[in-house]
């Protein structure tokens, strides 16, 4: 009588326009989406990334950014189970069926369709949104790898993956099953048998759906950027005013603390100069050390500037007061000067109220011991304070001078690609 219930036990659910007078849903199989699998290289192994020191220059055409924006919301995976069950336990039986088995049968039918959808379709959802790292922009690429890691973000896939098969497989089974029952109590057992399976299987695997949840929140919490914008990046040692200033010259509102490593990612803020939208961001601080032995917070700085097209405004304390001397400063600056050297430059000497005194002599009793030097080796760097918003007018001219020099090189260069 329902011939439609034939292919249940070998195929998956599939809504289509020609199922059966009163079946939802016909039956055709599965097709695995096999997408092309491109050379694909950790980002820690390739040359120019292993320290986010260089820009990646093996690809074509660099992509756009915006790929993590399609990563989805998360249900618990109780909550998930929970209304599955609940709906699937609501449906009736077909009407019209005069046979108290085959009626029976079709409650059963209809509920396994109802149960396979509840679990199946929110992990095909959640597992569509996660973009293939192959194809995202190195940026976004690096800040996947420096906040969850390439194995970590891939296996929690290959988990929800593997519990999307292990439900598919058992709803399969018990629509077998119910085909070949012919006693109403038959088919009800065969339901309860099948709701307590699902529900212990769903529960063994669902930490699979937790770790995807966790995996999402912290994706979502990273910077969106926009390639067709313009972008200052902020750049310094630890805890010399970065996030200060991004107070006073954007609409960012990045943690502000007398310690280093405040900023631990990230922190977008956006400024309008000449019609035209640009973006500004605070970046974790550097340490003159090795690139091996940076942190992740630090490789998201170098991540920043390697792979956006950015201007770079580093920022300079003077007192040594913020835990990395001048001297070491000057070592930074010059290292990014040599690893970014066709990047707009602008310096920047923070915390003038207390460095300089009038005439804009140094302060020997607040500088450090190499303050002289710095003055003297970083011509033209201006000077502000967040205190007292000196020079931040000056500041702000220099930024959008920044960024139409950065229009003018983009249009005159072929070398980014957006």
């Amino acid at each position: 009588m329902f011939p439609w219930l034939v292919a249940l036990a070998f195929q998956g659910f599939t809504p289509v326009h020609n199922a059966p007078r009163g079946a939802s849903y016909a039956l055709r199989p599965f097709q695995r989406r096999i997408r092309p699998r491109g050379p694909t290289m950790p980002i820690s192994h390739h040359k120019s990334t292993r320290c986010f020191s260089t820009r990646l220059s093996t690809s074509k055409r660099i992509p756009v950014t915006g790929q993590l924006r399609s990563i989805p919301m998360i249900a618990d995976p109780e909550d998930i189970l929970k209304g599955a069950i609940n709906r699937a336990k609501k449906q009736t039986p077909g009407s019209r069926i005069p046979n108290v088995a085959e009626r029976e049968k079709s409650r059963a039918t209809k509920q396994m369709q109802t149960l396979h959808m509840g679990l199946i379709g929110p992990l095909k959802r959640y597992m569509e949104g996660f973009p293939r790292l192959s194809r995202v922009h190195e940026f976004e690429h690096a800040m996947i790898t420096l906040t969850l890691g390439d194995e970590r973000y891939e296996k929690t896939l290959r988990e929800v993956a593997e519990l999307r098969k292990r439900v598919n497989e058992i709803c399969k089974t018990y629509a077998g099953r119910v085909k070949n029952v012919r006693k109403k109590q038959e088919i009800l057992d065969t339901m309860d048998e099948a709701f307590q399976t699902i529900e212990r299987v769903f529960t063994k695997y669902s930490s699979a759906i937790t770790k995807l949840k966790y995996n999402a929140i912290q994706l979502r919490k990273l910077p969106q950027v926009d390639l067709t914008e313009g972008t200052i990046a902020l750049v310094g040692a630890p805890n010399v005013g970065k996030s200060s200033l991004v107070r006073h010259l954007s609409s960012g509102e990045p943690e502000v603390n007398a310690y280093p490593f405040t900023t631990r990612d990230i922190k977008m803020g956006h400024f309008f100069a000449e019609g035209r939208r640009h973006q500004l961001t605070d970046t974790p601080g550097l340490l003159l050390r090795a690139p091996s032995h940076r942190n992740n917070m630090e490789n998201l700085t170098m991540a920043t500037l390697s792979f956006l097209p950015t201007s770079v405004l580093f920022v300079m304390d003077l007192t040594g007061r913020c835990g990395t001397n001048v001297s070491q400063q000057l070592g930074i600056r010059k290292e990014l000067k040599g690893l970014f050297p066709d990047k707009n430059w602008v310096d920047v000497f923070t915390k003038s109220d207390l460095v300089f005194m009038e005439e804009g002599v140094l302060d020997k009793e607040i500088t450090d011991q190499d303050a002289g030097m710095a003055v003297d080796e970083v011509q033209g760097a201006l000077r502000v304070s967040s205190e007292t918003e000196e020079g931040l007018v000056d500041l702000k001219e220099a930024m959008i001078q920044a960024m139409v020099d950065f229009r003018h090189k983009q249009q005159n260069s072929d070398t980014i690609d957006i």
